[in-house]
């Protein structure tokens, strides 16, 4: 069999505990990842005095599970020895012991359902369990978190879609449902999210973008990086509207928030190409109208950057 090393304050406590029964660490390493976890758990609920680690050391050899785990907790909750059996073949640090029996002694139903659910348990597992809303803790979508500050994400992602009108039971249904991994299902969903109210009003000829799924169209038709603003305009930090002018040309402005102030980005045409004269200046102009500023540009033109831009713009062609 393979014997898996350990390191840290478990290896300490086990030397100690061989010194009072040689051999005790021998029969440690061959044991069980379960054995090892139950072990580990009792030393981390209870300190075990030099004059009793003889008496500590002959239990831990020879007793069974249930029996160790309650000499370290007393009455036991259910699901905890099958959690340590689930928690890997390395000790970890003394508190996942501890805050382990508090969840599936004192913790919500929530809580100890996702845990006796859960394929794998580990610190960082927990630690997202524990802090998960009720309808998030659900193991469908824990085995599919990858670590503490992407649940962070969800649970306030979750809650933006809710405040921003997506009804958050469908949301986390699809959650649920999906094999995809959690990125994608957001994704997918925050196209549906409605952009804040745009800074001019629709009008003939104008039409603001609503939501990440109209962007993503438009992007598609101009085939420009427009799609990758989504996230911005969600936030409220761009805004899109396409223009048409009265010949049937149309054009793509792309506004900017600045100092909570709008200013024009942008005009663009299909892939990115040179907007006529013309049509560019009627798009300004007609944003200029509704009170949208210009950005400010240095007073001297660079001759040469605008050339250098020129021959470059394939470069972001879709």
């Amino acid at each position: 069999m393979d014997i898996v090393s350990i390191d840290g304050w478990v290896l300490n406590r086990i030397v100690q505990l061989d010194c009072a029964l040689p051999g005790f660490a021998g029969s440690y390493f061959r044991a069980s990842d379960e054995r090892r976890q139950v072990i580990a758990a009792f030393l981390a609920a209870i300190h075990v005095g030099k004059e009793k680690e003889g008496e500590a050391a002959s239990i831990l050899a020879t007793a069974d599970h249930r029996s160790i785990l309650a000499h370290a907790f007393g009455k036991l909750p259910a699901g905890l020895r099958r959690a340590l059996a689930k928690s890997g073949p390395k000790p970890h640090h003394a508190d996942y012991y501890r805050d382990l029996h508090k969840a599936l002694a004192c913790g919500q139903r929530h809580v100890i359902t996702a845990i006796m659910q859960s394929c794998k348990l580990s610190p960082d597992r927990l630690s997202v369990i524990t802090m998960l809303p009720p309808d998030l803790c659900d193991h469908r979508i824990i085995h599919r978190i990858e670590e503490r500050q992407q649940a962070e994400d969800l649970v306030l992602v979750t809650s933006m879609m809710e405040s921003r009108g997506i009804k958050r039971s469908e949301f986390v249904d699809a959650l649920l449902k999906s094999k995809r991994s959690l990125t994608k299902v957001i994704q997918h969903w925050a196209l549906q999210i409605p952009f804040p109210l745009h800074p001019i009003p629709a009008a003939q000829g104008y039409r603001p973008i609503r939501d990440g799924a109209e962007l993503r169209r438009v992007a598609l038709r101009y085939q420009n990086c427009s799609r990758r603003y989504i996230t911005n305009s969600v936030a409220g930090e761009s805004a899109f509207a396409e223009y048409t002018a009265v010949d049937g040309r149309q054009a793509l402005l792309c506004l900017e928030k600045a100092d909570g102030i709008w200013i024009v980005d942008g005009v663009y045409v299909r892939r990115n190409r040179q907007v006529p004269d013309d049509l560019n200046e009627r798009v300004r102009q007609f944003a200029a109208s509704h009170g949208i500023l210009e950005r400010r540009h240095s007073a001297r033109k660079d001759d040469a950057t605008a050339a250098l831009k020129r021959f470059t713009r394939s470069i972001f062609d879709w």
